[in-house]
């Protein structure tokens, strides 16, 4: 946990800059999600791994009834988070509170909210089961549980690309990641029986974006890969940003497009689970 915070801590800018935008999308469909739940009274609601606060800025935006409180582990993304929630009408932003804390350790009470959003953070936690299971202890009975998560699959080209210049240069490629993500909608409703919601529906979707050549090779070697580039010399840097640059700009028409599966999961607090 402690090592997930300080990583998380140390890459916020460049996940503000690099990443957030790419899902940003996907992440705010869960709008769509909790509308009927706002619709017919919801109040309070809360978002575990709030991130950058694009999400709680949001639904304080968009529903002026609502309070929002946001919870990350990391205080840099929180801090990107508070410039976002800064750039909201004054009554918005005075209805939205930040807190920082883990998904499986959420400090407030038993049956505090109405709803419960999270984007793309269960891959991340110690247990998916012991999150969810808190997300639920902290729903009123019948409260709203919505979630949107990976799902296993998704292409990009410029993967490969990147794979081929790593070995080129003669380094390792990378690992293929280590995060249990549903391999079906099937799979990720499941999930969120166990952990005794009701009422589960999935939507799937995708995380759609087109990289330019140079966007890409920023996102390697300035986030996703960061720590790769920070090992090489000038020379060898430099290299190997030329070769992957030229490999990219040789891709077929489609090789930049980036396409991911997703699912959207809700349901409600069962009051006997």
């Amino acid at each position: 946990m402690k090592d997930q915070q300080a990583r998380y801590d140390r890459i916020a800018d460049g996940y503000a800059r690099w990443w957030s935008p790419v899902h940003r999308r996907g992440t705010l469909g869960l709008l769509d999600e909790i509308s009927a739940a706002v619709d017919a009274g919801a109040t309070r609601i809360l978002d575990v791994g709030c991130g950058t606060g694009a999400l709680v800025a949001e639904i304080a935006r968009r529903h002026p009834g609502v309070r929002v409180t946001g919870v990350d582990l990391s205080a840099a993304m929180l801090a990107i988070a508070a410039r976002e929630l800064r750039g909201l009408p004054a009554g918005a932003a005075g209805r939205t509170d930040l807190v920082q804390a883990p998904a499986d350790g959420l400090p407030f009470p038993d049956g505090a909210f109405h709803v419960v959003v999270s984007a793309f953070v269960l891959q991340l936690v110690p247990s998916r089961h012991r999150a969810l299971r808190e997300m639920r202890r902290v729903l009123v009975p019948d409260g709203t549980l919505a979630c949107v998560t990976w799902m296993q699959g998704g292409w990009l080209g410029a993967d490969e690309a990147y794979d081929d210049a790593l070995v080129a240069a003669g380094l390792e490629q990378r690992s293929g990641g280590g995060h249990d993500d549903p391999a079906s909608p099937a799979s990720a409703a499941a999930r969120v029986r166990r952990a005794g919601f009701a009422g589960v529906r999935v939507r799937e979707g995708a995380v759609v974006h087109r990289y330019t050549p140079e966007g890409y090779l920023a996102f390697v070697a300035r986030f996703d890969d960061e720590d790769l580039f920070a090992t090489l010399d000038a020379t060898a840097r430099s290299a190997l940003e030329a070769d992957l640059l030229a490999r990219l700009r040789a891709l077929p028409p489609g090789g930049l497009d980036l396409r991911l599966p997703i699912v959207y999961a809700t349901g409600r607090r069962s009051a006997r689970a």
